[in-house]
């Protein structure tokens, strides 16, 4: 819930929301952790696939491009040996892979 300018909320749309609601995209999906930036969001999956949505501008969300998604979307560039563990978000997006790599 709060601010969606750019979609950061993975509602499917840029209005705000004062209340929780839940993320339709991840039906099925068991996640293990999330990381909210201002404008962007992140999520790890329990078998380790890494999701990006929001602000895109500058290519934060690790998608190859850089548009804003309303809706998460999986980061379809990593490998089995780069399965994300853990996320961090700032005004940039990080993540260590399971085998102890770091990506930026």
């Amino acid at each position: 819930w709060g601010r969606n300018q750019n979609g950061q909320l993975g509602l499917g749309t840029t209005e705000d929301s004062p209340v929780p609601q839940k993320i339709k995209a991840f039906q099925g999906i068991s996640i293990k952790m999330v990381a909210a930036g201002a404008e962007h969001t992140a999520a790890i999956s329990k078998e380790g696939a890494l999701y990006g949505w929001g602000w895109g501008r500058y290519g934060n969300l690790g998608l190859g491009d850089r548009n804003d998604r309303l809706v998460p979307e999986k980061v379809s560039t990593l490998n089995v040996s780069q399965q994300a563990s853990k996320i961090y978000l700032v005004h940039i997006s990080i993540f260590t892979s399971i085998n102890r790599g770091f990506y930026q």
